[in-house]
């Protein structure tokens, strides 16, 4: 980029110092045609120089970004084996493992609130950084309990669900009162049979 400034910098000393030569000599210029040819085709010359240096740079920065691009779609499918929080992984026998965490700050909420899983069996890893106390249970949608951790501080807590059909589920904090505040969430299982 700096290439870039320096020749808009010559192009403008170029253009003002042609400017003071035209306004002190009025009425002779351009004191000679071949100067003003010469002038004008260094001018082109400049402007298409950079031009040229412009769309290799950006054909560069393009190539560079889609490289970048790759390496990280590249980096998400790997790490969706245990990735990011609520991402699934590419489930072997029918088990699958779920992240699920709460902010630092000990804020009543799931991030995320929502997740999503294959028939089979379950395993949620539940990350609580905060001094505060928080668990984690899931429980089908008429409120039958399938699975719970005790309370927990600063930590991960691991909460395995066998078994799970495809249907809709509530997993939320046992604590009492985080609930009724908002720490809950949907659990959805939708796909292949059950096992």
């Amino acid at each position: 980029m700096d290439v870039f400034y320096v020749v808009g910098i010559l192009l403008v000393l170029a253009a003002l110092a042609a400017s003071y030569v035209g306004i002190r000599g009025a009425g002779s210029f351009p004191p000679n045609r071949a100067i003003l040819v010469g002038v004008t085709g260094l001018f082109v010359a400049v402007v298409a120089v950079t031009l040229a240096f412009a769309i290799d740079l950006s054909e560069e920065e393009q190539a560079h970004r889609e490289a970048e691009l790759a390496e990280e779609e590249q980096k998400a499918a790997e790490e969706a084996g245990g990735g990011a929080p609520g991402e699934q992984p590419a489930a072997t026998g029918g088990a699958a493992t779920l992240d699920v965490a709460s902010p630092a700050d000990g804020a009543l909420v799931f991030e995320p609130n929502g997740l999503e899983a294959k028939p089979g069996s379950l395993t949620i890893d539940y990350d609580n950084p905060s001094s505060v106390p928080h668990s984690i249970a899931v429980e089908t949608a008429n409120g039958s309990l399938l699975g719970e951790t005790q309370p927990g501080t600063q930590g991960v807590q691991t909460l395995q669900v066998p078994d799970l059909a495809p249907g809709k589920y509530v997993f939320y904090c046992t604590v009492p009162g985080h609930r009724e505040a908002g720490m809950e969430g949907d659990l959805t299982v939708t796909g292949g049979p059950t096992p």
